[in-house]
């Protein structure tokens, strides 16, 4: 029988990216985590980041502590929350508006204005498809029925869908759903070079 630091050990050098362990090792580095976002959101500056992954976050003693997988936070003060996900638990809709409240929670001092209020991003990155549409990368936002006007509370909620229709997604991105997918990441650069680390951290482990 297996002890318990042999299956700790054997687990680590069978781990990809798709594990939460690794997916914080790698995704913790700013060089990384700043090309992903910046591949995920090509429009925003992400040339100074502050990265924290497995970030817990609690409203008051009483309250269910939310764990983040990824938090990062850019010189405005905007957070990006990056969720990593490979099995389908029919809840992204409560998950990503419960998320957004603990951002949002944690921004204001007493008495600060709501003006104050940063935008928020909750990225998912799932192996699946959460509502079967083929879509690849969708931004929601909150909206009226009416006309669809934009209320412009700055939560977004982003999925990224590997197994949707990658035709209008870049190179790079590709490349991080090869790896989810668990291919050989031959998209971009940064698949390959996320693939290079998971490597080199195996083998400094197995040292």
């Amino acid at each position: 029988m297996l002890s318990q630091k042999e299956a700790l050990r054997r687990k680590f050098a069978q781990a990809d990216f798709t594990d939460d362990v690794m997916f914080g090792l790698i995704m913790s580095q700013p060089e990384i985590c700043k090309r992903f976002l910046q591949a995920v959101l090509p429009a925003y500056d992400f040339d100074h980041i502050k990265v924290t992954p497995q970030k817990y976050l609690k409203t008051s003693y009483v309250t269910r502590a939310g764990r983040l997988d990824l938090l990062c936070t850019n010189e405005n003060g905007t957070q990006f929350n990056v969720e990593l996900q490979m099995v389908d638990e029919h809840n992204l809709a409560k998950r990503s508006r419960y998320y957004h409240a603990l951002l949002a929670n944690n921004m204001l001092a007493p008495g600060e204005d709501y003006q104050n209020l940063k935008e928020t991003y909750v990225i998912f990155l799932y192996g699946f498809d959460p509502f079967g549409l083929g879509w690849a990368v969708t931004d929601y936002q909150m909206t009226a029925n009416h006309r669809n006007h934009i209320l412009g509370d700055g939560t977004h909620t982003l999925i990224l869908n590997a197994k949707g229709d990658w035709r209008e997604v870049n190179d790079e991105l590709k490349g991080i759903f090869q790896l989810f997918l668990k291919q050989r990441a031959t998209y971009g650069h940064l698949g390959l070079e996320i693939a290079r680390n998971i490597k080199d951290f195996k083998e400094s482990k197995a040292g």
